[in-house]
């Protein structure tokens, strides 16, 4: 797949393999609340009939993808939990975002995430909770839309999204949205960079959806944006050093 590719433009080429497509959409088949599934849900989420699932959620077993229970159910298996945290890894979230993500929870109190751009969504790849405790209802690694909530508005802006108020967020570096993702929820976001032109995703800061909302998050603009242009200078340097003292190189760089 070349770095133009994406999934659906290899689908609409006619090159996907049905059986990997049809194995792939039965572990997508699992939302973020669903600690398992019935093989009958898991036909009808996926709409093939039963035998099928069947057969490919043995197959995904044997590889660890997809475990058995009792009673016929199914659930995520433990290489599942491993191409996850490959994935992270690919973000180098222990060596980079978790950390500044730690300081900006502390030097804000309020609980502080890193998203994403994945396939036309915003995905929360980490999330640190503040002092006030206070989280978004949403979690870790489920799809957002790109046009609710500030850190999707960011994304939007800082990846070519045309009108006025994307412009406008493109100016100030930053954008604040109350009760707009989640009725409950409050968030003020600020893009970061890899290098100029390119968008890794957005740092936000949440805090509850109330009247004192907008100016409790105001007042941590300057420590948001200058913690997003860290982390965008930390992701720029060409090498940096592991948890172990070796160094070590990144190799996501989105265009």
């Amino acid at each position: 797949m070349t770095p133009a590719d994406t999934p659906h433009s290899v689908a609409d080429r006619g090159d996907a393999v049905t059986a990997v497509s049809r194995a792939l959409g039965i572990m997508d088949a699992f939302g973020m609340a669903d600690s398992h599934l019935a093989l009958a849900e898991l036909a009808r989420r996926t709409d093939l009939p039963k035998p099928t699932v069947l057969r490919l959620a043995r197959t995904l077993s044997l590889s660890g993808y997809l475990v058995a229970l009792e009673g016929g159910a199914w659930r995520l298996g433990p290489a599942a939990a491993r191409l996850g945290a490959r994935y992270q890894r690919g973000f180098d979230l222990s060596n980079l975002i978790e950390p500044a993500l730690q300081k900006l929870a502390e030097d804000t109190g309020r609980s502080a995430s890193f998203f994403a751009l994945e396939d036309r969504q915003r995905v929360r790849l980490l999330r640190v909770r503040g002092k006030d405790g206070f989280v978004t209802p949403t979690r870790v690694g489920e799809p957002l839309p790109l046009e609710k909530g500030a850190a999707g508005q960011v994304i939007l802006a800082f990846s070519g999204g045309r009108g006025r108020m994307l412009a406008r967020i493109r100016e100030r570096g930053w954008h604040l949205t109350v009760g707009e993702a989640d009725a409950g929820s409050a968030s003020i976001a600020a893009p970061v960079h890899g290098a100029p032109r390119s968008l890794l995703g957005a740092m936000s800061v949440a805090a509850p959806a109330n009247d004192k909302a907008v100016a409790d998050l105001e007042r941590h603009v300057a420590v948001l944006v200058e913690a997003a242009r860290l982390l965008s200078h930390a992701f720029a340097t060409d090498a940096y050093k592991s948890s172990d003292g070796t160094a070590i190189r990144s190799l996501w760089f989105p265009g």
